[in-house]
């Protein structure tokens, strides 16, 4: 864990010397934003408002593709902007929020260098290390937690209540309802505004409706899945929804007898995948980095982690080899590489699953995931 600062206060205090005086300040979270980056990016933008009366803008790239996210934006009214469209000039502070610097997931120029950077996720950037302030907490399940501490810190008791019921859903969503990579600061981040949250409100973010596109996207992943004993590869080829890649993974991996998870797919030219995992200590995040070396860039924590490979990179490679280099390089990591595929329906319905789980491994979850 890396934070700039030496305590909470100090934290506090340093982010006012950076924002003091200042007009105009741009909130960038990593491109297609989760819940997690929403709700940390709504978050900051309400603390730098109530502590400060300090005016801010929400930005991002790309999409907003699942439902549940586009259900969040909309019943929590979050203003969010199309960075292509903002002229970062205009902006005398910049935020970089639920990512970093040089983690190839943002469309932030590499030229602009944040001034502030708060984040989670594996590993710190040497980039992050230039920003005049940074607070990255591997060891914290959401970055929705970070910013649950800075309003405790700063005192402000009577959360906005869609304020509060974005940063549950972010924690929530980032750790499987709080049974996945979850610390005790996360728990104690829900109880914070827990009273607070617009409980209605949340179960039509988390239950909305899907588009008929959705089931023949599931239905496609679910039937190419490849089963190498105990880990399950899914090539989805060419999406048209970035979050579709995480929320297969996020769903396959709730499989009786699966232990490793890899989704890929292909989304405007560039290749992406999600890796999840039920071994508490899976190392997702290292392993992510060894698929991508030399390839592209890749990160998370130990039970879920990602990455991308831009195609414009790689010219001698279309997507589809690229996504069998990702795949043979995650069968070596997890050792699987001489195990021999199945088909996963076939698998379900002919085979026995395999008993209990591994020390360091958690019990197949049966709650449905929050994002």
């Amino acid at each position: 864990m890396a934070q700039n600062g030496t305590n909470n206060q100090a934290r506090l205090e340093k982010l006012y010397e950076i924002i003091r005086g200042k007009r105009k300040i741009l909130i960038v979270t990593h491109n297609h934003p989760d819940p997690d980056a929403l709700a940390a990016a709504f978050a900051l933008k309400y603390l730098l408002q109530t502590k400060w009366k300090v005016a801010s803008i929400i930005a991002a790239s790309g999409v907003v593709g699942r439902a549940e996210n586009r259900a969040m934006i909309r019943h929590l009214k979050i203003d969010l902007r199309a960075l292509s469209e903002i002229n970062l000039n205009n902006f005398s502070v910049i935020a970089l929020v639920d990512t970093q610097p040089g983690a190839g997931n943002n469309s932030l120029p590499r030229s602009v260098i944040p001034d502030i950077v708060i984040d989670h996720h594996v590993p710190i950037r040497a980039r992050t290390r230039l920003a005049q302030y940074y607070d990255i907490r591997t060891d914290y399940g959401s970055t929705s937690t970070i910013l649950a501490e800075y309003l405790r810190d700063a005192g402000i008791t009577e959360v906005d209540r869609r304020v509060a019921t974005a940063l549950l859903y972010g924690v929530r969503s980032d750790t499987r309802d709080l049974g996945r990579g979850v610390s005790e600061k996360d728990i104690n981040a829900c109880m914070y505004f827990y009273d607070r949250v617009l409980f209605r409100l949340l179960s039509q973010i988390e239950h909305p409706e899907v588009p008929r596109d959705y089931l023949s996207m599931l239905e496609r992943a679910i039937s190419s899945a490849r089963l190498y004993k105990d880990v399950v590869i899914l090539d989805l080829g060419r999406v048209e929804h970035l979050e579709i890649i995480a929320e297969m993974a996020d769903l396959i991996v709730r499989t009786e007898g699966v232990k490793w998870v890899l989704s890929a797919g292909e989304f405007v030219g560039d290749v992406y995948f999600s890796l999840r995992t039920k071994k508490r200590r899976g190392s997702a995040d290292r392993i992510a980095q060894q698929m991508v070396a030399g390839l592209g860039t890749g990160g998370g924590h130990e039970m879920l982690a990602g990455g991308k490979v831009s195609a414009g990179g790689m010219p001698h490679h279309s997507p589809e080899e690229l996504t069998e280099i990702l795949a043979a390089r995650f069968l070596k990591a997890v050792k699987r590489r001489d195990s021999r595929a199945e088909n996963l329906l076939a698998y379900s319905r002919g085979a026995a699953a395999p008993g209990k789980p591994e020390a360091g491994e958690t019990p197949v979850e049966e709650k449905k995931q929050g994002s």
